[in-house]
C-alpha cells in the first residue's frame, strides 16, 4: 500500500514539478522512466539477497531505501537531484516488490496462491487511494514537496516488520540443509539455458505495464488539459483507484476459479471496451468518465493482481525471488517508457489519443502471448532440449500454462 502511494503521488504533481524546474511535461514524464528504469537493479540485488538470506531481510532493507529516496524528493534543488532520488526509490521499490511478493504468495496454502497475489497487488491500489485523497489538500496547503515528505513512513513498517514478522515457511524448507547450493544469483538467469525464457518473460511483464501506465501516469496530466481542477481530478481519481482494489481483489477469486493464464488474458482483452470511450466523454459528462474509468481500471489493471502468481510458476523456492524480481523489474521498464512516450505523441496526437493507442497496442500483444501460452511453450521445449543432453536438472521450474503449471520431471525427460 505504501509503495502505491509513494509511486502514485509522483504521477499527480508532475505538472508541478514541471512548472517548478522550467521543464516540459514529457521531460518531466522522463521521472517516471527513472523511477522504472532502475528496478533491473533493485529486481536482481534484492532478489538474490531474498535468496540467500530470505525474503524478510530483503523486504526490510528495500522499504527503508525507497522511503529514503521518496523524502529526498522532496528537498530536490533541481531536475536533475529529483531525477536521480527517483532512481534510488525505483532500486527499492523493485527489491520491496520482488521480496514481498515472492513472501506473499509462498505462504499462502496451493489453493488460495492467486488471491494471495491479487491480495498483495491489492495493497498497491489502496495506496493510490489514499494518494488521490491527501493529494489536493496537501499540495493547495503545503506545497508538493511536502507530498514526498509523507514517504519516510514505510520505515516504521519495515521496524515492524524486522521484529514481528516470520520469514517465508517455503523458503525455509527449501534451504534446510542445503548449504551453498542455494545461493542462486540473478545473473544465471542470463545464461545459455535461462535466457530464452528470461526473455519472453521480461517481454510479458514490459507488456504488462505497457497496457496500465500510459493512462495510470498521465491520466491526471490528461484532465488538468481538459478543465478539470485538482479537487475534481483527485475525486476521479480515487474511483479509477477504487476500481482498481476491486478488480484486483476479484481477479485472486476469478484466477482460483479459472486459471491464472486464462482469467488474466480473458479480462485484459475485455478491458478494451472501457478505453476509448473514455477518451470519448471528455469533460462534457463527469459521471460518465467516472464510470467507464472505473471499470476500465477494474479491468485492466485489476487483472494485473494475477501478475505476481503468472511468474511464480516459472520459478521454484530457490530461485524465485531473483527470478520474479529480476524479470519483473526489467519489465517494469515498460510503466516508465510508457508514459514517456505517451507525453511525447501527445503533442502531435493529442493526449488522450496518444494514451488509448499505446494501451490497446500493449493489451493485444500481451493477450496473444499469454493465451497461446508463448513462455510455457519456450519453457517446456527448452527443458525438453536439455533433457537430450542429459544435464543437471534438478533445478528445473514448473510450466505455467492456461490450465495452470505443469511440473517438468528430469526423469521421464530423459526417458
Amino acid at each position: 500500500m505504501l509503495d502505491g502511494f509513494d509511486f502514485v503521488l509522483l504521477t499527480y504533481v508532475l505538472t508541478d514539478i514541471a512548472t517548478e524546474f522550467d521543464v516540459s511535461l514529457a521531460t518531466a514524464s522522463t521521472l517516471l522512466v527513472a523511477t522504472f528504469g532502475s528496478r533491473w537493479l533493485g529486481g536482481a540485488i534484492f532478489g538474490s539477497i531474498g535468496d540467500r538470506y530470505g525474503r524478510k531481510t530483503a523486504m526490510v532493507w528495500s522499504i527503508v531505501l525507497y522511503s529514503a529516496g521518496t523524502f529526498l524528493c522532496g528537498l530536490a534543488w533541481s531536475f536533475a537531484a529529483i531525477f536521480f532520488f527517483r532512481l534510488i526509490v525505483g532500486i527499492g521499490m523493485a527489491g520491496e516488490y520482488s521480496a514481498s511478493s515472492t513472501y506473499a504468495v509462498e505462504s499462502w496454502p496451493k489453493q488460495l496462491k492467486n488471491k494471495a497475489s491479487a491480495f498483495l497487488i491489492t495493497g498497491f491500489a489502496v495506496g493510490g487511494l489514499v494518494a488521490a485523497q491527501v493529494y489536493a489538500p496537501v499540495v493547495e496547503n503545503f506545497g508538493w514537496r511536502a507530498l514526498f515528505f509523507l514517504g519516510i513512513l514505510p520505515v516504521f513498517v519495515a521496524v515492524y516488520i524486522r521484529r514481528a514478522a516470520p520469514e517465508s515457511p517455503e523458503w525455509e524448507e527449501a534451504t534446510k540443509d542445503a548449504g551453498s547450493e542455494h545461493k542462486f544469483s540473478a545473473f544465471a538467469l542470463f545464461g545459455r539455458r535461462r535466457l530464452p525464457v528470461t526473455l519472453i518473460l521480461i517481454l510479458v511483464v514490459f507488456l504488462a505495464f505497457c497496457t496500465n501506465w500510459p493512462v495510470s501516469g498521465l491520466m491526471p496530466a490528461y484532465l488538468q488539459s481538459i478543465g478539470y481542477d485538482r479537487g475534481t481530478i483527485g475525486d476521479i481519481m480515487f474511483y479509477s483507484g477504487l476500481g482498481t482494489v476491486i478488480g484486483t481483489a476479484a481477479s485472486g477469486f476469478l484466477g482460483d476459479r479459472f486459471g491464472t493464464a486464462r482469467t488474466y488474458a480473458g479480462v485484459l482483452f475485455v478491458s478494451l471496451a472501457f478505453l476509448f470511450p473514455v477518451f470519448a466523454v471528455g469533460a462534457d459528462s463527469t459521471v460518465m468518465l467516472v464510470a467507464l474509468l472505473f471499470c476500465f481500471m477494474g479491468t485492466n489493471f485489476g487483472i494485473s493482481g494475477l501478475l505476481p502468481k503468472y511468474l511464480y510458476d516459472f520459478f521454484d523456492a530457490r530461485t524465485r525471488a531473483s527470478g520474479l524480481g529480476t524479470v519483473y523489474n526489467i519489465g517494469a521498464v515498460g510503466g516508465g517508457v510508457a508514459p514517456w512516450f505517451g507525453a511525447i505523441l501527445g503533442d502531435a496526437w493529442g493526449l488522450g489519443t496518444a494514451m488509448a493507442t499505446l494501451t490497446a497496442i500493449g493489451v493485444v500483444a500481451l493477450v496473444l502471448l499469454v493465451a497461446l501460452d508463448v513462455p510455457g511453450r519456450l519453457l517446456r521445449k527448452q527443458a525438453a532440449r536439455a533433457a537430450l543432453e542429459l544435464p543437471e536438472l534438478s533445478d528445473a521450474p514448473a510450466v505455467a500454462g492456461a490450465s495452470g503449471p505443469a511440473v517438468v520431471e528430469t526423469d521421464q525427460l530423459r526417458k
